[in-house]
């Protein structure tokens, strides 16, 4: 999935505004760490920023391990590249 990034204290007029551009905001917390994921689905949702609609279930590694995903499910995988930079995005199984 094409994406950008977002934190998670931003407004939710700021992660509109990015979305139109990319199919997915990859959100940062405030330790600079991947926490979730949001798309147009999550940008339904209330809330007043970017840490009350984001998508949690979202397994963060850094190469894909089937056998993680298989065990976890996630909605969302984001690989990153162990400096919590992200590279991809894709939905999960």
């Amino acid at each position: 999935m094409e994406f950008s990034t977002v934190g998670a204290e931003d407004s939710l007029d700021e992660a509109r505004k990015r979305l139109e551009e990319v199919e997915c905001l990859v959100v940062f917390g405030s330790k600079d760490t991947i926490v979730g994921v949001i798309t147009e689905v999550e940008m339904n949702r209330n809330g007043i920023n970017c840490s009350n609609i984001m998508e949690l279930d979202t397994l963060v590694m850094t190469e894909l391990d089937s056998t993680k995903v298989a065990i976890w499910k996630p909605i969302y995988i984001v690989i990153h590249d162990g400096e919590f930079e992200p590279l991809s995005v894709s939905r999960g199984p």
